[in-house]
C-alpha cells in the first residue's frame, strides 16, 4: 500500500471512529507503528486530523480551513484517484470539436488526457506531465507554454509563461486547485496561481476540476473566484451543504 492510499485509509478510520490509537491503526492496516506515527504527524500538519497522545482524533470537530504543507505531484496523483477519474470523464463531455482547450496543471486535469474525445483539438498546457502524455497523438495540435519550471507540480510559470498565455485565445479552460473556501479558489504557489488566473481570463468557458475534499479548504494564494467560473466539476461524494455553498456562485457538475 503506497503512502497516499494508506493515509486515505487512516483518515477514513479516524473519521468513522472519532479517534483511534497508533496501535489500533497499525493493526488494522498491517503496518508498523512507526509508519503510522509518521503518517499522523504529516496528516496533522495538513489539517486532515488532530494528533493526540498515542493516536489521533477526527478534525471534523474543529476543521482547519488552511492547508499546511504541499503534497508532491506523485502523492497527489494517488489521492482520491477514483474521484478524479470520474471528474475527468464528466469534464471531457464539455469539449466541442475543433476547439482550443487549455489543460492546466494538477493530477485531476491529467486524468482527462486518457478520455479526451477523438476529434480534432488544439490543446494548450503549461503542464509537462500533460504534454508528455499527449506527445505523439497526431489528432491534437499541441502547444506547450514554457517558462520557469516548478518541479513540485511539473508546471511552467513566471513572466515568460504569463507573456505567452496573454497572446493566446482559448475556447475552454480546465484548471485544478488545492482549495475552495468562501468562493475563493486557491493554490500553494503565487506564481502558479497568477498564471492560472491569466489562463482563465483568456478562455470563453472556464471550469474548475476539484474533488469534494477540496471544498472548505484554502491554500496560500487565492487566484480566482467561483462567481467568474462557468462551473465546478466535482465527484458524487460532495455533500448537499458543500454543493449548496458552491452553487451560490456557480454551477456544480457531478
Amino acid at each position: 500500500m503506497i503512502k497516499a492510499e494508506r493515509q486515505d485509509s487512516i483518515r477514513r478510520l479516524v473519521e468513522e471512529r472519532g479517534s483511534a490509537s497508533v496501535k489500533d491503526i497499525a493493526a488494522e492496516l498491517e503496518v508498523s507503528e512507526m509508519t503510522v506515527r509518521r503518517d499522523l504527524e504529516e496528516m496533522s500538519l495538513a489539517g486532515d486530523l488532530v494528533r493526540v497522545h498515542g493516536g489521533a482524533r477526527s478534525a471534523s470537530g474543529r476543521k482547519q480551513s488552511m492547508l499546511r504543507g504541499e503534497y508532491s505531484h506523485a502523492e497527489k496523483r494517488a489521492r482520491h484517484a477514483p474521484e478524479k477519474r470520474a471528474i475527468a470523464e464528466r469534464a471531457v463531455q464539455l469539449i466541442e470539436p475543433e476547439s482550443t482547450v487549455f489543460l492546466g496543471t494538477g493530477t485531476t486535469v491529467e486524468q482527462m488526457v486518457n478520455v479526451l474525445p477523438n476529434v480534432r483539438l488544439r490543446i494548450v498546457t503549461n503542464s509537462l506531465s500533460v504534454f508528455n502524455l499527449l506527445e505523439g497523438r497526431s489528432m491534437y495540435d499541441l502547444c506547450l507554454v514554457g517558462g520557469m519550471y516548478r518541479p513540485r507540480t511539473g508546471a511552467f510559470v513566471g513572466p515568460l509563461a504569463e507573456d505567452a498565455i496573454d497572446k493566446l485565445g482559448l475556447d475552454i479552460a480546465f484548471i485544478g486547485a488545492n482549495g475552495i473556501y468562501e468562493g475563493g479558489v486557491s493554490t500553494s504557489n503565487a506564481e502558479e496561481g497568477r498564471f492560472q488566473e491569466l489562463a482563465y481570463d483568456k478562455a470563453d468557458a472556464r471550469y474548475l476540476l476539484a474533488d469534494a475534499s477540496k471544498i472548505g479548504r484554502r491554500d496560500f494564494f487565492t487566484f480566482y473566484h467561483l462567481i467568474k467560473l462557468d462551473g465546478i466539476v466535482c465527484d458524487a461524494s460532495i455533500t448537499p451543504e458543500a454543493r449548496a455553498a458552491c452553487e451560490e456562485y456557480t454551477e456544480v457538475l457531478v
